[in-house]
């Protein structure tokens, strides 16, 4: 939860100026959220000023006291400078910021993984539906074409057939005619015959 430094100040019991001075030895100036003109800490930031604060009270309440071997004239391993601690906290934020963005950008690789299986997997489908459809254009196509030809056939011997009757029909209109026509002759001339004679 975010506070700001006179909160935090009353938490920890201590000064605004302590708190003030906590956060310059961090570094963490440049880094803290604004809100009109309050500074506001993140979680993670109190946490490093509460620890900062500790070590101040630690080495207060249990000042450098010479050792055996710097009595001896031994050089002792040097303690940390508060600018080291600095150095320190600020690369373990850049550590913990590098750490989240990278943690991020894994995720966000993850999902785009699983988009781009999923557009493979629509993309096989579709090839196989379109391969399918060729498949039934090929098919119809072919039927059509059978279609065509069994057609253009049946015209043609529908057309022999038309032909053969039309020649059938007229072979008997003339046998037709001439059996007509005989007939009458004949009448005609017995009518005149009769005519003729008075019959």
């Amino acid at each position: 939860m975010e506070m700001t430094i006179k909160q935090l100040a009353i938490q920890l019991g201590v000064s605004k100026t302590t708190i003030s001075k906590a956060i310059s030895e961090l570094g963490l100036q440049g880094r803290l959220k604004r809100s009109g003109n309050k500074y506001l800490l993140s979680d993670m930031q109190i946490e490093n000023v509460k620890t900062q604060i500790a070590n101040h009270k630690t080495q207060t309440a249990h000042p450098k006291t010479q050792t055996i071997g710097e009595n001896m004239g031994l050089e002792a391993p040097k303690m940390q400078t508060e600018s080291e601690k600095s150095q320190n906290a600020n690369q373990d934020l850049r550590f913990q910021d590098q750490r989240m963005q990278l943690e991020n950008q894994k995720a966000l690789i993850e999902v785009l993984q699983k988009q781009l299986a999923l557009l493979n997997e629509q993309l096989s489908i579709k090839d196989g539906q379109i391969k399918a459809y060729q498949e039934q254009i090929r098919i119809l196509t072919d039927s059509l074409h059978d279609a065509t030809a069994a057609l253009t056939t049946e015209q043609a011997l529908h057309a022999g057939t038309i032909q053969r009757q039309l020649t059938e029909q007229v072979g008997q209109g003339d046998a037709l005619s001439e059996d007509q026509t005989q007939p009458k002759q004949e009448q005609g001339f017995f009518a005149r015959i009769f005519r003729k004679k008075g019959i």
